[in-house]
C-alpha cells in the first residue's frame, strides 16, 4: 500500500519504467509483461494501461529514458573536457563507462537489439546529429595531424569495443567490486592507451611513412 500511496501525485510513469528496467534486467526484452512491471511497481495491471497502450507503449519509453541518459552524459563529459580533438573523444569513452557503473539497468538496457529498434525518432536524429558532429571533428582533427590517419570507421569500432568491453567487465563483477572512482581511474588508464596506441612511435612513424 505504501507504493500505491507514493503514485497519487502523478510519478507512476517513471515508476513504471524503472520497475520495466528491472524486469530487462532480470527477465530479458522476451519475458517482460505488463502484468510482471505492475506487481514490481506495486500497481494493479490496470494501473499501467493508464500511461501505457500496451507492452511496445512501454519499451519505447524505456528506450528513450535510457537514451536520454546517456546522451546527458556524453554531452555533459564533452562540454567539460580540454579544446582538444583526442581528449573529448577520451571524454566520451569515459563518460560510457561512468554512466554504466551509475545506472547499470540503463546501460544493459541499451545492449538489447529489441529495445534499441524502439528508440524514437526524435532520439535517434538528435544521436545522429550528435555522432555526426564528433565525426567530423575527428575527421578535422587528422587533418591537422592531432590524431593518427586510420579510417575513422576503423577508430571508432576499436574504441566503441575497448570502452564497452570495460564497461561490461565492470558491471559484471569481473574486477570486484568498483565504484564511480575506480570507474574513473580505470577508464582514464584504457582510453590512455587507445590514444597512445600499442605501435612504439619511431616503428608507427617509420610504417607510415611506407604507406
Amino acid at each position: 500500500m505504501a507504493a500505491r500511496t507514493a503514485y497519487h501525485h502523478g510519478n507512476l510513469r517513471p515508476a513504471l519504467v524503472a520497475a520495466a528496467l528491472r524486469e530487462l534486467a532480470q527477465h530479458g526484452l522476451d519475458e517482460l509483461s505488463l502484468r510482471r512491471v505492475a506487481r514490481r511497481a506495486g500497481v494493479s495491471p490496470a494501473a499501467v494501461y493508464r500511461h501505457f497502450r500496451d507492452k511496445d507503449d512501454l519499451l519505447v519509453a524505456v528506450a528513450a529514458e535510457c537514451a536520454e541518459r546517456l546522451g546527458a552524459a556524453l554531452v555533459a563529459a564533452v562540454a567539460a573536457a580540454p579544446d582538444d580533438p583526442l581528449e573529448r573523444f577520451r571524454a566520451t569513452g569515459i563518460a560510457v563507462v561512468r554512466f554504466a557503473v551509475a545506472d547499470p539497468e540503463h546501460y544493459r538496457a541499451l545492449s538489447l537489439p529489441g529495445l534499441a529498434a524502439r528508440t524514437p525518432p526524435a532520439h535517434l536524429e538528435r544521436q545522429r546529429v550528435w555522432q555526426e558532429a564528433q565525426r567530423r571533428a575527428l575527421a578535422d582533427a587528422q587533418k591537422r595531424g592531432l590524431i593518427a590517419d586510420l579510417p575513422l570507421d576503423d577508430l571508432l569500432l576499436t574504441a566503441q569495443a575497448t570502452v564497452n568491453g570495460l564497461a561490461h567487465a565492470i558491471i559484471s563483477g569481473q574486477l570486484g567490486d568498483v565504484d564511480d572512482a575506480r570507474a574513473t581511474e580505470l577508464a582514464v588508464a584504457v582510453t590512455a592507451v587507445l590514444g597512445e596506441g600499442l605501435v612504439p612511435r619511431a616503428t608507427r612513424k617509420a610504417r607510415t611513412s611506407r604507406r
